[in-house]
């Protein structure tokens, strides 16, 4: 598992036990310990900071093509200076796991006392933090609390389990106490290009906090949770007391999902409205995410699959004979265009057609032609 659009993986019988399609409302059982959690709103940088210097598979092709050029330039200027160690920045998610760093830490408010306090940490604390996500995957929990404990045998044991392309996971496993080092020059360099977009940054996180009041004082935790995040249903999870929100502009589509013992963190995408707009002409980025998505032919199948019934990731991957991969590719676009609501209960993962989507497709854009 990584920071990712699509959440947790299947179960390893995705049929057996598959719950039928979820209906508007669901119970919340007030007697249980799940229900003691809080959301909490995390407007800080600082998520940014790290989610602008990861790389993910896919184009930020929501970014405007001034920071697509910032972005570019100023990773070609960190390779240039730190070599083949800037790769463990960005080519295997790293940047973002670290971010577990800073969901533990609220008091960490610039990034300047995050800088700090990543390479102050024991490399023991720094590297439980970073492989909080995989400790709840039930087939690596205990490797990882054995390596986030200096364990050298579970540390070997879980690389093992890596993939690859993991390359930044397979360092840190490998040499914490180098890892750790590079760590830190990595992020002090990023800093430094970071700070002259900051500003603007942080007002766009700040517009966006400001666009929710009304839904903060009139949803559910549940709704707010899912039209937050534009179609994650999290149902609550025995022993979870934080739910954090963080707005961010280049996890854009997508939201970036994070897991410790007691938190679960969804850095969402911001919305199209806390964007400063430049072209008068230019189509409301939800209109080109919605004719996007819908100009696939698998996409357009996984749509008419869950115009079904709802299914897992697995169950999408065995009917269409596609890799899991690919279909975890698609499912996120169908997800930022509103499409595909995704439905986590725990470590169970299913996905659902949003018909109300469907219906208003076309309106979205006759609105914006005849604007």
């Amino acid at each position: 598992m990584s920071a990712r659009p699509a959440t947790r993986r299947s179960p390893a019988n995705p049929a057996a036990g598959r719950p039928e399609a979820p209906a508007s409302a669901r119970v919340r059982d007030f007697a249980s310990p799940a229900a003691g959690y809080a959301i909490e709103w995390d407007v800080r940088p600082v998520y940014d900071f790290l989610f602008s210097l990861a790389k993910e598979e896919d184009s930020p092709e929501d970014l405007p093509e001034a920071d697509r050029t910032w972005r570019t330039e100023a990773r070609a200027a960190l390779v240039a200076d730190l070599g083949d160690a800037a790769d463990e920045g960005f080519a295997s998610g790293m940047a973002v796991h670290i971010a577990a760093v800073a969901v533990e830490r609220p008091e960490l408010r610039t990034v300047d006392a995050f800088l700090d306090t990543v390479g102050s940490l024991p490399t023991a604390d720094l590297v439980q933090s970073i492989l909080s996500d995989f400790a709840r995957d039930p087939d690596l929990g205990e490797l990882v609390e054995r390596a986030s404990a200096g364990d050298a045998d579970a540390m070997a044991a879980l690389r093992e389990t890596m993939p690859e392309h993991k390359a930044g996971f397979q360092a840190l496993l490998a040499d914490p106490d180098g890892a750790h080092r590079r760590i830190v020059r990595i992020l002090r360099a990023w800093a430094t290009p970071f700070a002259t977009i900051e500003p603007r940054i942080s007002a766009i996180l700040q517009r966006d906090h400001a666009l929710r009041a009304a839904d903060r004082g009139t949803l559910s935790d549940a709704e707010l949770i899912e039209r937050t995040t534009g179609g994650i249903r999290w149902l609550p999870e025995v022993g979870i007391r934080r739910v954090v929100l963080a707005p961010s502009y280049f996890s854009r589509p997508y939201n970036f999902l994070l897991a410790g013992d007691d938190w679960r963190f969804f850095g969402y995408p911001v919305a199209d409205d806390a964007l400063e707009a430049e072209d008068r002409l230019a189509p409301p980025p939800a209109v080109v995410r919605l004719h996007r998505a819908l100009g696939d032919e698998t996409r357009l199948r996984i749509l008419k699959l869950l115009s079904g019934h709802d299914l897992y990731l697995t169950e999408i991957a065995q009917q269409l004979e596609l890799s899991k991969p690919t279909i975890s590719h698609h499912l996120a676009l169908l997800r930022a265009a509103g499409l595909v609501t995704i439905v986590e209960e725990g470590s169970v993962t299913y996905y659902s057609l949003r018909r109300d989507r469907i219906e208003t497709a076309s309106t979205d854009l006759a609105q914006f032609l005849v604007s």
